[in-house]
């Protein structure tokens, strides 16, 4: 699979990004609950659909036979096998009060499986993005190549958990099985990018769209690192996820997690 357009392609991104945020920085932030249950909490903003709307633009005049898919908008059909993937604000509850982990995903697959993908964070000043083999991070005009942890002692990996829709029991489960190591805290896509640059071990979270986890898989992949659900199943179309940093590791976990989403409903 050749992947020096779609690579280019992405690498170029981050800047427009960029340059299209700060310049819009100018307007006010509006925001709306797009929830339809009351007692879930579910904001988009305008930055969110500005976003989406650019990145489906550039997309379309670079690769116009291919489909796109996105978090705000209806998916666009091809007749051909690639399909672009938009999560123009991955973390929007962050972005709304400010916190700067928020970040843009794009993604690329083929046939249905991730083969490139992109998180750019604007306010981080940082991007991370793969090739055919590695995994980078840009950061100051520095391109660093990443790896992550081979670490698989169970007492001494980090692990971040966000747990989505009704898995509270699973949660606290898992909390008293992981102990000390497990941190119920949730940096949105940054964790799964902490974990490919080997700072992070385990990043567990549940009840994932496809458009938050395809741009990732290839990123935590060409680091070394293993990503599924947490049946070990394709991670492509989001739901449970478990992604770790490294085979062995991986297969620890799977046998520690099985039991507990069999036991609870």
């Amino acid at each position: 699979m050749e992947l020096i357009k779609p690579f280019i392609f992405l690498k170029n991104l981050p800047k427009k990004l960029n340059s299209f945020y700060f310049k819009k920085l100018k307007s006010a932030i509006i925001i709306s609950d797009k929830s339809k249950d009351k007692k879930k909490y579910n904001p988009v903003t305008n930055f969110d659909k500005s976003f989406e709307k650019f990145i489906r633009s550039l997309i379309s005049k670079s690769f116009s036979k291919d489909a796109i898919t996105g978090e705000e908008f209806k998916d666009k059909n091809s007749m051909n096998n690639f399909k672009w993937s938009i999560d123009p604000i991955d973390g929007t509850k962050a972005f709304v009060i400010g916190v700067p982990t928020w970040s843009n995903l794009i993604g690329l697959t083929y046939k249905e499986k991730s083969i490139i993908g992109l998180a750019n964070f604007p306010e981080l000043n940082r991007y991370y993005l793969n090739d055919k083999k590695n995994t980078y991070l840009y950061k100051n005009e520095k391109k660093i190549i990443l790896k992550s942890s081979n670490n698989y002692d169970l007492k001494k990996i980090k692990i971040i958990s966000n747990f989505h829709g009704n898995h509270l029991r699973k949660k606290i489960k898992l909390t008293k099985t992981f102990g000390k190591m497990f941190r119920n805290v949730s940096y949105d896509a940054l964790s799964y990018c902490l974990l490919a640059e080997g700072k992070i071990d385990v990043v567990i979270e549940s009840n994932l769209k496809s458009y938050d986890i395809v741009p990732l898989i290839p990123i935590i992949k060409n680091s070394g690192g293993c990503i599924s659900t947490w049946k070990n199943n394709s991670a492509e179309e989001g739901g449970n996820i478990l992604a770790t940093s490294n085979k062995k590791l991986h297969r620890k976990i799977l046998k520690i997690i099985n039991p507990i989403i069999k036991n609870i409903k």
